[in-house]
């Protein structure tokens, strides 16, 4: 499990039988990872594993923004199961801590022992977040189960630290090294060419054998999905989309890591990148916008049915035509937790209808389902219709809409305190969980097991 081999060996197509071990390997990987610390478990199911060959030049693995997770065959067969683990979550931490989005213009390239070449943005991206792997999987006892691979840079100098201040730390070093290589002696130390590019390193931080571990694994160019290609080709919002993603992902990863693990269980530095995250406003109805335009059809403009709101209009309004879903389904949660929301949530609905051109089917429901109205084109036709007030469960609308055979998607208004299924219904396009947190923190529900639904935080 430890041969060595070098970068040409590596870059060679997988044979089918090839590809198969690694992708086992690697969703062994991944089942590893989430059962033993659910932080990392519920980040490492949003990527999508895919074999590398040769033209890819993946000599390790590499991460693209979109989470497209590319891996080495050959490099894969050298590591331990365990390493395989820390792999995907070393992978994964790239984009869930939002390494493009804080880049700016820290591009510098290194030269390092025997000649490599490296981004120093990576490698202090590495640095700053490896010490967290290695803590959060003590503190869940998956020391011997989650580990890092040889040579990733792990260096206790830096314990602490963020990328940014890393980075400039090892640039100062590095000019100073460049200088110094310029200053007659023809060639650095540690084998490294003259020059440097912007600069020298004699020793790779945390490296045993000089070696840079896992390498340049920040890919752009190997975006498999559409917001991810546009996002390579500087396309700002889809970067800030994923961005969004992200960050909700890691809130939600936070949720159902405390709710297995304790409050408090994170390390310090994840726990502070959490509180963060939850600290920005997100733009939820530009989120519902992409959401419904990515899972449905909106709604085009006619003249063949006039809109309801015509006649108190005084004027002929334009009606609208489905091309795909003939509504999205909004699942109010009017339990007594709710209670003092109303305003919010229908200022919301009045949004949605308008903005986003769709008639709505509402459910509002506590413990039961108290009204089920079709054909709502306004807040305002949905104020006679709110009912509740006693506890939380949102399975008898689940029930529902599946006996019905529904196939659109769902937005469903909640503070997070009420029972869901345990699985998405199988004709469901997909649910959107808009959560209103509370002063008790986000709720009891836990939306985040696998795929099971997208979360939006709403402040």
């Amino acid at each position: 499990m430890t041969t060595k081999t070098t970068v040409q060996e590596r870059l060679v197509d997988p044979t089918p039988a090839e590809e198969e071990e690694a992708l086992q390997r690697v969703s062994q990987g991944r089942t590893t990872v989430a059962a033993f610390t659910p932080f990392f478990g519920h980040l490492v199911l949003k990527m999508h594993p895919v074999v590398a060959r040769a033209i890819h030049r993946v000599d390790t693995a590499a991460i693209a923004p979109d989470g497209t997770l590319y891996v080495n065959h050959v490099f894969l067969r050298g590591l331990t199961n365990a390493e395989v683990a820390g792999l995907m979550v070393h992978e994964v931490l790239h984009p869930a801590l939002l390494c493009w989005a804080r880049q700016g213009t820290r591009r510098a390239m290194l030269t390092g022992p025997g000649g490599i070449t490296f981004s120093l943005w990576n490698l202090a991206h590495d640095l700053s977040f490896n010490p967290d792997i290695v803590e959060l999987s003590q503190k869940c006892k998956a020391r011997g189960k989650i580990k890092l691979p040889k040579d990733a840079a792990l260096d206790a100098k830096f314990l602490k630290q963020s990328c940014e201040q890393i980075y400039d730390a090892l640039l100062k070093e590095a000019k100073k090294n460049k200088q110094k290589s310029r200053g007659g002696t023809g060639q650095g130390s540690g084998g490294c060419q003259p020059g440097g590019l912007d600069g020298i390193l004699t020793k790779i931080p945390g490296s045993s054998s000089g070696a840079h571990g896992i390498g340049d694994d920040l890919r752009t160019d190997l975006s498999r999905t559409n917001t991810g290609k546009r996002a390579a080709h500087g396309d700002e919002g889809a970067q800030k989309r994923l961005e969004r993603e992200w960050k909700q992902s890691v809130i939600a990863a936070a949720i159902a890591h405390e709710r297995s693990k304790g409050k408090g269980s994170l390390p310090g530095n994840l726990q502070k990148l959490v509180e963060e995250f939850g600290e920005n406003k997100v733009d939820w109805t530009e989120t519902m916008s992409q959401f419904i335009g990515e899972h449905g059809d909106l709604k085009d403009i006619s003249m063949r049915r006039p809109s309801r709101r015509s006649e108190s209009a005084g004027v002929y309004l334009a009606g609208r035509d489905s091309f795909g879903y003939e509504s999205v389904i909004v699942f109010w949660d009017t339990s007594g937790s709710m209670n003092g929301r109303e305003k919010d949530i229908l200022a919301e609905v009045q949004s949605i209808c308008e903005d986003l051109g769709l008639i709505l089917r509402v459910i509002c429901i506590d413990v039961r389902i108290h009204s089920d109205t079709y054909g709502i084109e306004s807040a305002i036709d949905l104020i006679p219709h709110i009912k509740g007030g006693g506890g939380s469960n949102f399975c008898p609308a689940f029930t529902r809409i599946e006996e019905e055979g529904y196939e659109g998607i769902i937005l469903a208004f909640t503070d997070g305190h009420i029972d869901v299924p345990d699985s998405k219904p199988p004709h469901v396009k997909e649910v959107l969980w808009v959560i209103e947190p509370t002063g008790q923190g986000f709720g009891d529900m836990d939306p985040t097991r696998g795929s099971w639904g997208q979360v939006l935080l709403m402040e």
